[in-house]
Formats: structure tokens, sequence, C-alpha cells
């Protein structure tokens, strides 16, 4: 077995001006996987994947893997992108090696889905901790919280494939349950945690599928989200959804985790009768943007008092906001509504 701890080779470089290589931009993010021991961690986690005698070890299986989604392939196959350059990328293994390591991820999938999260939180502990004082976990409290965001998203499926169904807008595929952590305006645009798979006839609104995704995202958040018991600091964390993440069963869920939440919230009928209750200007406030500054002709009200919600976190409050026409447009103009818990 080859004892080498790193997953690639490290080429000295040089510019001559001559002898391109494609896919040399690879390189970088091939040196990052060799700073994070990434082959000694894959070791660690998956060696039960493969034989013990396997020249082709679990993390540069799944680094090459890596590589090859970052060149634009598309399936396993696609890693013949970086079998022409072994100075490079180092021997990469056959279409069936990869397609064996996969069969027994199929056949173990709990045993792979723990050695994944356990793997990504050590990982993303190390990347985020370089960063500094950029880094997102250290930032977070609860004034200024690492913010969640969850969404269902539709993806066309062109052919008949597993799990793709008829979707509610006439199409054909998946709806993926998507969770991503927004770093914040001027620290970069973020990154996914945890993509749930779903047919495409999934609902969007499904307080269960909310919850299995953000469990499964809790479990790859870095060490410092949890105390020294090993259990989740909730109000370093805020959830944000559209109206299909308002469910009481989900609020309620974060709740006992300590964490806060704000959702967009669907008024029945009934309810928006009542905002018309609220009408005289007194009670409304200027809004302002997550900055501070305040938002031109945009005003919110907090109507908890008026309209109350049952079965909800205790303390939980709704707020209207309203906005201004947009040409063409004749009054009453757009209302939004939503709701937050008591800690946001």
């Amino acid at each position: 077995m080859n004892q080498s701890t790193l997953t690639y080779p490290a080429p000295r470089t040089e510019l001559t001006g001559q002898q391109l290589i494609s896919h040399a931009g690879l390189s970088i993010l091939g040196g990052l996987l060799n700073a994070l021991d990434f082959r000694a961690l894959c070791e660690d986690r998956f060696s039960q994947f493969v034989p013990t005698t396997a020249t082709h070890r679990p993390g540069k299986i799944l680094a090459d893997l890596t590589l090859m989604l970052a060149a634009g392939g598309e399936q396993a196959c696609d890693v013949d992108l970086l079998r022409t350059n072994p100075g490079l990328f180092g021997p990469v293994a056959s279409e069936a090696t990869v397609s064996r390591f996969m069969h027994r991820i199929k056949d173990m999938p709990d045993a792979f889905t723990h050695g994944y999260q356990t793997m990504s939180r050590t990982l993303r502990t190390k990347l985020w901790a370089a960063a500094g004082p950029r880094n997102p976990a250290k930032r977070a409290s609860k004034r200024t919280p690492l913010i969640l965001d969850i969404d269902a998203t539709l993806i066309q499926a062109h052919s008949d494939k597993q799990g793709a169904t008829g979707t509610y807008k006439g199409g054909y595929g998946f709806a993926p349950l998507i969770v991503t952590a927004d770093y914040g305006t001027g620290n970069g645009t973020g990154e996914t945690l945890e993509i749930l798979l779903r047919p495409g006839n999934k609902g969007a609104n499904s307080a269960k599928d909310h919850i299995e995704a953000l469990s499964q995202a809790l479990a790859v958040l870095p060490d410092d989200f949890y105390d020294t018991d090993g259990v989740l600091v909730g109000e370093k964390l805020l959830v944000r959804t559209d109206s299909a993440g308002a469910s009481r069963e989900f609020l309620n869920h974060l709740d006992s985790l300590g964490i806060q939440f704000s959702t967009s919230y669907s008024l029945p009928v009934v309810k928006e009768r009542q905002i018309q209750w609220i009408s005289e200007k007194k009670y409304w406030e200027p809004a302002i943007d997550q900055h501070g500054k305040p938002l031109r002709d945009v005003w919110v009200v907090d109507a908890t008092a008026v309209m109350k919600l049952k079965d909800y976190p205790p303390g939980t409050r709704i707020y209207v906001r309203q906005n201004p026409c947009i040409p063409g447009q004749r009054p009453p103009c757009s209302t939004r509504t939503g709701i937050g818990s008591p800690r946001s």
C-alpha cells in the first residue's frame, strides 16, 4: 500500500512559457487537500469501503472525484480528465474501481454518512479557523448569529432518472432542499452545508424534511458551535426560510434547540382583513436594512397584538412590511409578512 500522506504530488512550478498543462489550475485545489491532510482523514473514516491491500485508497478516490467536478465533469467516468496528467494528479483509479467503491457505500449508507459528517466537521473547523478574523464561527453571537438559509429548488431531468417525478410547476425532475450558510455582506458568498435529495413531487412545506435537512447541516458545522459537552450553542445561529418553513412543527423544533428564526408568513384571508385595522400611520415605523440604514418609503409594524399566533413558540412575533408602489402599480401596494423568534 502506498504510504505517502499526500493526496497529490507537489510538482515544482516554473514559468518557462513552454509545455502548457491542461487543468493545471486544479493543482491549487490539490494543494489545499494536501494541506488539510485529506488523505489521512479519509483513510480513518472510509477505509472499510476498500480492500486492505487496495492500491487506490478512499482519500485519493474522493479527492479525484472532487477535482473532476471542479474541472467541469458530471459523472464518475469523467475522472479521465485527470488521468492524462499523472505528474500533476498521480495515479487515478479506473472507472471500475470507482464503481466498486460507490457500490460498497450503497451497501453501508449509515457508516458512510457518519464518516462524511465527522470528516466535514473536522475539515470545516480547520478551514474556518484559517480565515482568522473572517472566521464565520468566531463572529457568530446571539446578536450577530450565523444565518442558515433553507430553501427548496427544482432541478429538471431530461430523461427517466431514479426519483424523477412531475413537479408542481409542470416540469419533471427533482426538488432538493438546500441548506446554505450566509457569511454576511463583505465576507464572501457563503457555502452549502447540506442538500437533501427529494423527488420532484415532494412538497416544499414539509416540516419533516426541514428538520432532517437542518439536522444534517448542524452535524457538519465547526466545533465552535458546540460547547465542551458537545451540545449545540443554538443562540449563535439564525435559520431563515420562506413561508414553506413557517410550520409550527419546524419552528417549535428550532426553539427547542435554542436557534433563532426568521421566516416569511402566508396570511390567511381572515388575517388579511385584520391588517386593515392597523391603518393609522402612528403605529408604523420606518424600516431599516441589515446595516441600520433607513429604507425609503418602507414601513413596518409589529402586528402580534392584532393577529394572534396559536401553538407557535412562546414570544414569537409577527411583522408586516409595506413596500412602495412600483411604476404602474395602483394602491394598495405589496405587503409582506414575516414571523420571528423572541430571540431574533
